[in-house]
């Protein structure tokens, strides 16, 4: 028994060696390969674009995103927001700024269907009234910088690109949403190829904070209503242009596109609960994996640091070792913290950002084992919904 548990400790070991050798090298990888838009020319660019707003008690952050879309370069846009059963003075305020501005027009949601989760209701309502050549969703809580979309629309046309997904500069105000943001920015600079994401639907991501298709692209692939029991719809999304042969590109975005996310601690551990277990595509084998990944993350430097103070010594060859691990996963951490605007001081308190990582996963999972997955004051989708998202896929 102690044979296998000295096989166990040593496998253990040696690959997360070669892991974090491989996020290391991933981070650097997409530091130079995740590029931005190319800048545009206004003259080449005159189709409609439809901007699609799906908001729920969204009162603190429309008439920054709406005035945002105002402002934009690009000025052939028709701006259509969904109330979404709101309780707020949502709907009253973009109202009011659609009285201002006539490129704006406000709706009321129609009562959510069942076998859909409630953004994905509302962002397909959304396709069914836009008229441009162009469907760009957004996020109620984003702020977009003035040329945002020029310079996306001139990507589209002269790449021939069916979907722009951008990854946001998250503005953070709670504890957790930074320690998650952090997570999420590591991820996806040092765990995604981004370079492959349009060769296989495995790397594929999107980010619903910004998804700009080609509407016959959208349509093609059965839109909103192909993933309307999805919880991370942005995702599916993304992995359902590459699958049918679209192209797809994702670029960093954290200079053109901000987003205002969790206002309380409460708020954040609900929002990126629902998101967390989902982001593994509802198996619970790889989310169980990546736990203990993280814990042995976390642990690896608390693990030399007792050794040396207790005088238990590794080996010289494994002590080298560990060192390079603990190393080249805070290279990867500060990589990924520094492309986020999270901060490089969190690459060096990865092992800290990790473990709380860890308790905000176990929390995500807890909130599917019990069908208690709510988010702005109501269940994300019926027990139906929860159920298949919890079911492990083959």
């Amino acid at each position: 028994m102690e044979n296998l548990f000295e096989f166990i400790a040593l496998f253990l070991f040696y690959s997360l060696f070669a892991f974090s050798i491989l996020v290391a090298i991933m981070g650097l990888i997409n530091l130079i390969f995740i590029k931005k838009p190319i800048l545009y020319d206004q003259n080449k660019n005159s189709s409609l674009v439809s901007v699609l707003i799906p908001a729920r008690n969204e009162e603190v952050n429309i008439k920054r995103c709406i005035y945002s879309l105002i402002d934009q370069s690009y000025k052939n846009l028709e701006i259509i927001v969904l109330d979404d059963d709101s309780s707020d003075q949502t709907f009253e305020i973009a109202n009011e700024l659609s009285q201002k501005f006539p490129s704006i027009s406000v709706v009321k949601g129609e009562k959510k269907s069942k076998g859909w989760t409630g953004k994905n209701w509302a962002c397909y309502q959304l396709s069914n009234y836009a008229k441009g050549d162009f469907l760009l969703f957004i996020d109620a809580d984003t702020k977009l910088q003035k040329n945002t979309i020029a310079e996306s629309i001139s990507e589209m046309n002269n790449k021939d690109i069916d979907l722009i997904s951008l990854f946001p500069n998250r503005i953070t105000k709670t504890a957790v949403d930074k320690v998650i943001s952090v997570t999420i920015g590591w991820f996806i600079f040092s765990c995604l190829p981004i370079i492959f994401s349009n060769k296989n639907p495995i790397f594929s991501s999107a980010f619903g904070q910004f998804l700009l298709f080609r509407k016959s692209a959208y349509f093609s692939i059965g839109g909103h209503k192909a993933v309307k029991e999805k919880i991370l719809d942005d995702f599916e999304l993304g992995r359902c242009i590459s699958k049918n042969g679209y192209v797809l590109r994702v670029f960093d975005g954290t200079e053109r596109l901000s987003t205002f996310s969790y206002s309380s601690e409460k708020e954040a551990l609900e929002g990126l609960s629902k998101s967390i277990f989902p982001f593994f595509n509802n198996k619970l084998i790889p989310f169980v994996l990546l736990l203990i990944l993280f814990l042995s993350m976390g642990l690896m430097p608390i693990f030399i640091m007792l050794g040396e103070f207790f005088g238990s010594k590794l080996t010289r060859t494994k002590e080298m070792i560990a060192y390079s691990i603990w190393g080249l996963l805070t290279l990867s951490w500060a990589i990924s913290s520094y492309r986020s605007k999270q901060g490089l001081r969190y690459g060096i308190l990865y092992p800290l950002i990790t473990t709380i990582t860890v308790v905000v996963g176990v929390f995500s999972i807890i909130t599917f084992l019990t069908k208690s997955v709510h988010w702005k004051d109501r269940n994300i989708g019926d027990e139906e919904i929860i159920e298949k998202n919890f079911q492990r896929n083959d």
